[in-house]
């Protein structure tokens, strides 16, 4: 799925080197008695499942201090916390007198920040760590408790963009699911037939929602969340990289399908893109999806430990500026990034585009070139690599054919 990050998030690549890494490096180095701390539920926050394998929709917390690790979870949770967390330590609010707290203040949230403050007081912590989200309300009042917060916007961006051998492990296995489903939705459109320009299956109209619940149904018993997807976009409209597709198909238009579902178990996404027309496909979408497979093969070449990404996006732009599909008017244009890290989250570090960025062992990227054109439609092809001492390996394995 092509990323469309802000210009802050662009800088995380190279400013968690020089910010994020200098505080973590204090605080393992020992230079300073400093606590990490995270604050919130590992569904949504992703720092904290991957610190604490834990998985909850309450709010708990997670504090580290010089290697050694806490999780404190409502007592509701803790034999659970202790037999499924990768934590040395699992206490429960009740232990850190949370009851009386809420009794005394009647109000739970500083109450849970009391809580906070004891935590790190029983950690003998001289300053704290926190992530950019940290809520306010917690900033405020564990300053008031009188702890002093350093605030890191890039907080584990780097840890978690080294995957670990199990990581790609969780990935690969979540990516077989999706080349399942990808199966299915081309086989859907490879069977169906046309009737007045439409494709039809057993004489009702094939629509995006058709493929979109057969791919999610599929993914559902592979074990997969599907929540933010997948895109089944046919005609012009999928011009917009990131419209998911309505309506029905039509024969002789580009059908783009992506999908980029995300494992129950692990919490690990995977990502790919196929793009495909039923029955004999016009030229121009020939060549835009000729070019666009000339444009993964290119980058896919170039990527590496030790190369630039910048590379990696330029040699995709070389291979349209020689197929004629870069500058100003109209046509089929590239119009966003080659790529971005994948893990715990569809978006994560490092970005393929302009910037500058280093590919280093370890990293999980999409290679995602495409061409869109608001007359004729779009066209996205997208692999899914980890970077290796000696290269890359393509954790996907699935044919691109434009016409099924």
């Amino acid at each position: 799925m092509p990323a469309t990050p802000s210009t802050s998030a662009l800088m995380k690549t190279s400013m968690v080197l020089r910010f994020g890494a200098s505080i973590l490096q204090r605080i393992s180095g020992g230079f300073v008695s400093q606590v990490l701390l995270l604050v919130g539920d590992s569904a949504s926050n992703a720092n904290l499942f991957y610190k604490t394998k834990f998985l909850a929709e309450d709010t708990f917390a997670f504090a580290e201090r010089d290697g050694r690790t806490m999780l404190v979870v409502n007592d509701m949770e803790k034999g659970r916390a202790e037999k499924e967390s990768s934590v040395d330590d699992v206490r429960s609010f009740a232990e850190f007198g949370y009851r009386d707290l809420v009794r005394e203040t009647n109000d739970r949230n500083k109450a849970f920040t009391i809580l906070l403050s004891r935590v790190l007081e029983a950690l003998s912590a001289d300053g704290v760590v926190v992530e950019g989200q940290l809520p306010v309300l917690y900033a405020d009042g564990l300053r008031a408790e009188g702890h002093a917060l350093c605030i890191d916007p890039y907080l584990l961006v780097g840890d978690r963009r080294r995957k670990s051998a199990s990581e790609i492990a969780a990935i690969e296995q979540a990516q077989a699911a999706t080349q399942k489903a990808m199966a299915r939705a081309i086989e859907l459109i490879s069977s169906s037939g046309e009737k007045g320009g439409m494709l039809h299956i057993d004489g009702i109209p094939l629509t995006s929602e058709r493929i979109q619940g057969e791919i999610e149904a599929l993914l559902l018993w592979e074990g997969m969340d599907t929540s933010q997807g997948p895109i089944v976009a046919g005609g012009t409209g999928a011009a917009d990289p990131h419209w998911l597709g309505s309506g029905p198909l039509r024969a002789g238009e580009a059908i783009v399908i992506d999908i980029f579902p995300r494992s129950k178990r692990t919490r690990y996404f995977a990502d790919m893109t196929r793009t495909v027309v039923k029955g004999p496909a016009p030229e121009p979408l020939k060549a835009m999806f000729k070019a666009t497979a000339r444009a993964l093969d290119a980058a896919l070449a170039v990527i590496g430990p030790g190369v630039d990404g910048s590379e990696v996006h330029g040699a995709v732009r070389e291979v349209f500026a020689e197929a004629g599909f870069e500058g100003e008017g109209p046509g089929a244009r590239f119009i966003h990034g080659t790529g971005h890290g994948i893990g715990l989250e569809i978006h994560e570090s490092p970005s393929i585009g302009t910037r500058q960025v280093e590919l280093r062992p370890g990293d999980v990227v999409t290679v995602e070139p495409g061409l869109y054109d608001s007359e004729v439609g779009g066209i996205r092809l997208e692999d899914l690599v980890v970077v290796t001492d000696e290269g890359f390996q393509d954790l996907t394995d699935f044919p691109r054919q434009l016409e099924v």
